[in-house]
């Protein structure tokens, strides 16, 4: 039980430093009017813009997120900040 209880806290403490880390990292610069694909360890992968921040980027191609959900597998290449 001692051995199964370590490897819990043990899993429990790797899940939470990846997490830390996705939530910590600072997003790469982006080029004027381009999309950019951001890959994530926990936390589903997104695209990201350089428009103002109510302007979306949404993704052309997704793929599954823990079963149930979905999260961005492809970016377009440019867009136009409105």
């Amino acid at each position: 039980m001692r051995w199964f209880l370590g490897g819990l806290i043990g899993i429990v403490v790797i899940v939470a430093g990846l997490l830390v880390v996705d939530l910590t990292r600072t997003k790469p610069p982006v080029p004027p009017g381009q999309c950019l694909f951001v890959h994530n360890f926990i936390l589903p992968d997104r695209c990201i813009s350089s428009c103002k921040s109510g302007v979306d980027c949404p993704p052309t191609k997704t793929k599954s997120y823990f079963f149930f959900w979905t999260q961005a597998a492809g970016c377009p290449d440019a867009m136009i900040c409105g």
